[in-house]
């Protein structure tokens, strides 16, 4: 052989026509003229009569290759026509018409692959030569997209198009499109035409677009109707609840706050009065536990969107909200020994020692033995029994239960003819547990600082119509977790008990949105943790009756409680380790590959009865974001 490479490619038999004339058939009239895509085809024939491939036509459905659909498995593949290739990507959606006029098989592109159209033997060090050389010539491969059929759109073309389930074969040679119409992406991934914007359709990372402009994903929120007063169609995704996950670095923060901003509006809710069972319509209290001091920079605007006109008219023709939110406020929790973090304007917020009254588990940051906790349990009742009646215990000095009040109410009867002993049957080894226990410095810095005790200001804290941020950076330890679980519990019970509840929370639609929410709802280790967890499950199973929902922002999604994560409807998975993806069975199996090399805004939305989708989040923070 030749060690000249113009004699290599020469004599090449890749490069040779001789045996491609014999494609051509006689009877039918024939041109050399390449293909209507601009690409040279040496020697291969087409008809003289085809047209130019429309703009979106990838190529055809093949015959060569079986075509099946069925309840079990599918196989509906197509040839990609060489003009197209270079656009082409996995999680494109395309569409292929049958026969009768407006049915379209809607489907996505699940894998793709390359075969030779001619016997090539690139198994040689010659070839390496030539392909250094030579650039690559697409007439000499097939290129092939395997198709998941979705649905079948029906009525495509009317303004009233319908999604079915996919019962039909598509007919072999028939043309494939991309889907470039926004009612027809919008009916084949069932994706409302408005609601919580969550970020742009996307591809592969890229923003897929339709006539010019991005693709907006929405999730249904209706509520009710403004001028009407009529409740509109479908169930609100905010009382469905929520999961935002995504490791660190991959915009996590970014991307919630974009979400949560959309839901401060006008728009009002059905509600039905505890006391009086009339519904009402009130607006939404978004509240907001914060343990990295971030989220009370959505009060105010983002200088990025501020200067870009383009940007804030994008954001406006889809209806995104955007800019600062006015009615925005700080509860700092106050905790002793500790400095309150930066947050601008800001209001105290007190833990008092009351909300332990029908909580006892509150106190057992632990397991304990049975006839421990019975024995605290006792002493707590009898404790907050002193405030409601004559009963047979010393009026206490306070003006309402404090933990320091109830230390002093034990250290009391610590005696051997003490009646609270006595009445209740504690031996002197449990009576010594019961005070090694209720004795914690952590209650001690917890409970009872300030005076803008949570009973009284929940009128100020769940208002409707306002944001409520409770940042908790300037805690840690149990500290944090006995203030955050406490805000928690009060809300939830308030929500879901019948009796004595605050109607500041009960009577008020809200959403809670809980930052790095795997520190609080993770698998119980202690009756505390247990308890929570028990009331929150039935809060998310009933959050839709309460108007109560949950918005569970994690790096470790698969640290939250299995019986939580179940009831969660919307899942937004941003790019995830691989170790935690495998972990979390909620992930869309189709994308579960991809996640750990997602960027940064670069997510996966699985809402209710649509599609799982891939998305790209806004390039900018619609409200302030300092990281």
């Amino acid at each position: 052989m030749s060690d000249n490479i113009d004699d290599i490619i020469n004599n090449d038999p890749i490069s040779s026509n001789s045996d491609e004339s014999e494609r051509t058939q006689d009877d039918e009239p024939t041109t050399t003229a390449p293909p209507a895509d601009g690409t040279e085809v040496p020697g291969r024939t087409v008809p003289s009569d085809v047209s130019p491939p429309a703009d979106n036509e990838l190529g055809h459905v093949l015959a060569s290759e079986e075509i099946h659909v069925s309840r079990r498995d599918y196989q509906v593949n197509a040839f990609i026509r060489t003009g197209a290739r270079e656009g082409i990507r996995l999680g494109d959606y395309v569409q292929i018409p049958y026969p009768d006029e407006g049915s379209e098989l809607f489907a996505v592109t699940d894998s793709l692959r390359y075969e030779p159209y001619t016997d090539l033997d690139d198994k040689s060090d010659a070839h390496n030569q030539i392909s250094a050389h030579v650039d690559l010539d697409e007439s000499e491969y097939v290129q092939v997209a395997e198709l998941e059929p979705l649905s079948i759109l029906k009525n495509v073309g009317s303004d009233n198009i319908e999604s079915g389930i996919v019962n039909r074969i598509p007919k072999p040679n028939s043309p494939v499109q991309l889907a470039r119409n926004e009612d027809c992406l919008r009916t084949g991934l069932n994706i409302p035409g408005e609601g919580i914007f969550t970020g742009w359709l996307s591809v592969g990372g890229e923003p897929m677009t339709v006539g010019g402009e991005n693709f907006p994903y929405y999730l249904s929120n209706p509520g009710i109707h403004r001028e009407t007063g009529e409740v509109e169609d479908g169930e609100p995704a905010v009382f469905r609840h929520a999961l935002v996950a995504g490791s660190t670095g991959k915009g996590k923060t970014h991307f919630t706050k974009n979400v949560l901003r959309q839901f401060v509006s006008k728009k009002r809710y059905p509600i039905h009065h505890h006391d009086t069972g009339e519904q009402e319509q009130r607006r939404l209290n978004l509240v907001i536990i914060d343990p990295e001091n971030e989220y009370w920079e959505m009060r105010e605007d983002n200088d990025a969107v501020v200067n870009n006109d383009a940007f804030q008219q994008e954001l406006r023709r889809h209806n995104i909200k955007h800019g600062g939110v006015d009615n925005l406020n700080v509860f700092v929790p106050q905790v002793a020994g500790t400095n309150a973090p930066s947050t601008m304007e800001s209001r105290e917020l007190s833990i008092p020692f009351e909300i332990v009254r029908g909580r006892p588990e509150m106190l057992m940051p632990y397991t304990p033995t049975e006839v421990t906790r019975g024995a605290i349990e006792d002493c707590i009742n009898a404790y907050f029994s002193c405030f409601d009646s004559q009963n047979g215990y010393p009026d206490r000095s306070v003006d309402r239960p404090k933990y320091v009040d109830f230390l002093e109410f034990l250290d009391e009867y610590d005696s051997d003819e003490s009646r609270l002993r006595e009445e209740n049957n504690i031996a002197g080894g449990t009576w010594s547990a019961v005070n090694r226990r209720v004795h914690r410095d952590t209650f001690h810095q917890v409970f009872d600082q300030g005076t803008a005790f949570l009973p009284e200001v929940s009128n100020e804290v769940f208002r409707e119509g306002q944001v409520t941020v409770i940042p908790t950076s300037h805690l840690n330890g149990g500290k944090e977790r006995l203030t955050v679980l406490s805000i928690l519990s009060y809300i939830i019970e308030n929500k879901i008990d019948d009796y004595h509840v605050d109607p500041a929370v009960r009577d008020t639609p809200m959403l809670v949105a809980v930052d790095e929410a795997h520190n609080y709802l993770s698998s119980a280790s202690s009756l505390r943790e247990e308890y929570i967890l028990r009331r929150a499950r039935v809060a998310v199973k009933q959050g839709r009756k309460y108007k109560l929902g949950l918005c569970l922002i994690t790096q470790n999604p698969d640290d939250i409680d299995d019986d939580v994560i179940k009831q969660i409807n919307t899942n937004i998975f941003l790019g995830l380790k691989a170790e935690v993806v495998d972990d979390v069975p909620s992930i869309p199996s189709e994308f579960k590959k991809d996640l750990p090399n997602f960027a940064k805004g670069q997510a996966v939305v699985k809402a209710p009865d649509v599609e799982a989708v891939e998305v790209k989040g806004l390039p900018y923070c619609v409200t302030r974001h300092g990281n």
